[in-house]
């Protein structure tokens, strides 16, 4: 079977069969990576504070390698522009997040972001201003300092359909950037931060008393979670790679079969070929020796009969 593998037009056809097999390899290599790609980033890398401004950029979707982050970010908070999300759990309670918009130094085109800047039990009835007194007697601070917000960024959620949004206090079922963008009438990343600590001058503040408790959001697991799906497929273009080389070795185990069949009656017609001419050349030399015999009577007995006459 060997010196059938060696011909040429079976070197050539296995040379296709190892390019178009490694191409099958390659892409079950791809699906085993794209499996496990799309997991969550290790805590020691979201758990580190980052800059807003260089970790995402304004008016872009956000990525998986985006979200969930730590990020910080200096701006202004502004209360005028809240509104309360509902249905938002603090130590297994659902109650409410307050939600402000918030300036950031450095972001293109002056966009703002949506800061979650505390928790409440059950809605309450406050206008802009009384708002804004509600954050600064949670937090110590003025709406008017430079707060360095640090906090988690995660995606915006989807709008809500059939939201009023002209009743007072402002609320909505999902963190819709969507929303607020027309709510609030400026632009907004597409994304907001869920802040544990405002900072200014170097001091930390976290929101405590008042009725207002302070939100913050675990990180997502680090546990691998493996995509089926993939490995399947991963495990389909093995199998086609396999049978690529099987295709291979089945057409020269049959050509090799043929070779075979086709010596086989080489020989056997050989062999027939041989019996039969013997047979002939037996049949030839039998008369032969009867043509002989029979010269050999006829030319002995003439001459006994020309005997006889005298």
């Amino acid at each position: 079977m060997l010196k059938t593998a060696l011909k040429p037009r079976w070197i050539g056809f296995l040379l296709l069969t190892l390019a178009v097999a490694s191409i099958f390899v390659l892409l079950t290599k791809w699906q085993f990576e794209q499996s496990t790609s799309n997991q969550p980033r290790a805590h020691e890398v979201t758990e580190t504070p980052v800059e807003l401004t260089g970790h995402f950029q304004p008016g872009m979707p956000m990525m998986s390698d985006q979200a969930d982050q730590m990020v910080t970010f200096t701006g202004q908070l502004d209360p005028q522009k809240s509104v309360q999300v509902e249905s938002r759990l603090h130590d297994g309670v659902q109650g409410l997040w307050l939600v402000s918009s918030a300036s950031v130094q450095g972001a293109a085109d002056n966009n703002q972001i949506p800061v979650v800047w505390g928790w409440i039990a059950e809605e309450i009835n406050a206008t802009g201003d009384e708002l804004t007194q509600l954050f600064e007697e949670s937090t110590g601070l003025s709406v008017n300092d430079t707060i360095q917000f640090t906090g988690r960024l995660i995606p915006g959620e989807g709008p809500t359909p059939n939201t009023n949004h002209f009743t007072e206090p402002k609320r909505t079922q999902m963190l819709a950037t969507a929303e607020l963008v027309n709510l609030w009438n400026e632009p907004l990343y597409a994304g907001y931060v869920v802040a544990e600590t405002f900072a200014v001058s170097g001091t930390e503040h976290v929101v405590s008393g008042t009725g207002v408790e302070g939100v913050e959001t675990a990180p997502q697991p680090e546990e691998a979670q493996v995509a089926w799906l993939n490995v399947f497929y991963a495990i389909e273009w093995f199998i086609f790679a396999v049978f690529s080389l099987y295709l291979w070795w089945r057409f020269v185990r049959d050509d090799h079969l043929k070779d075979q069949r086709e010596a086989e009656l080489d020989e056997l017609w050989e062999e027939h070929w041989t019996a039969k001419e013997l047979q002939r050349l037996r049949e030839q030399a039998r008369q032969e020796k009867a043509a002989a015999e029979r010269a050999y009577r006829a030319y002995h007995g003439h001459g006994i009969d020309e005997q006889k006459d005298e």
